[in-house]
């Protein structure tokens, strides 16, 4: 799989205080690496799909489900190009440096909640 990662710095403002700063790895993939990660899930699901046909009468909900998981992790999969892992920033607000629940697919801005003072902060770069 083709996949680089980089180091992405951003900026979380907060209610008050001044704006910090924070960072995350943002991994990208290339085609053929989306098209390998895309691959592998769909092939997971629909073997899980193949082992439920062997369940009696849960086969009827177990098998349609993993199938229609299988597609929808297919498209979502082929459709990511970047994938953000390990956000760390320290929250304006209470100055707390932590670890950053942020979505899974880079985007800025986005928001984002302090795990300590709980309130929402603001992700841009």
């Amino acid at each position: 799989m083709a996949s680089s990662s980089r180091e992405q710095y951003f900026v979380l403002t907060g209610f008050s205080g001044e704006p910090t700063r924070g960072s995350c790895t943002v991994l990208s993939f290339d085609r053929a690496g989306r098209w390998q990660r895309a691959l592998r899930t769909v092939g997971k699901w629909w073997g899980l799909a193949f082992l439920c046909v062997f369940i009696p009468v849960a086969h009827f909900v177990l098998v349609p489900t993993f199938l229609a998981l299988g597609l929808y992790q297919f498209t979502q999969r082929l459709g990511t190009s970047e994938l953000t892992l390990k956000a760390r920033g320290t929250c304006p607000d209470c100055g707390v440096e932590q670890a950053l629940e942020v979505a899974p697919h880079w985007r800025v801005p986005q928001q984002v909640a302090c795990t300590e003072c709980h309130r929402g902060l603001k992700l841009s770069l």
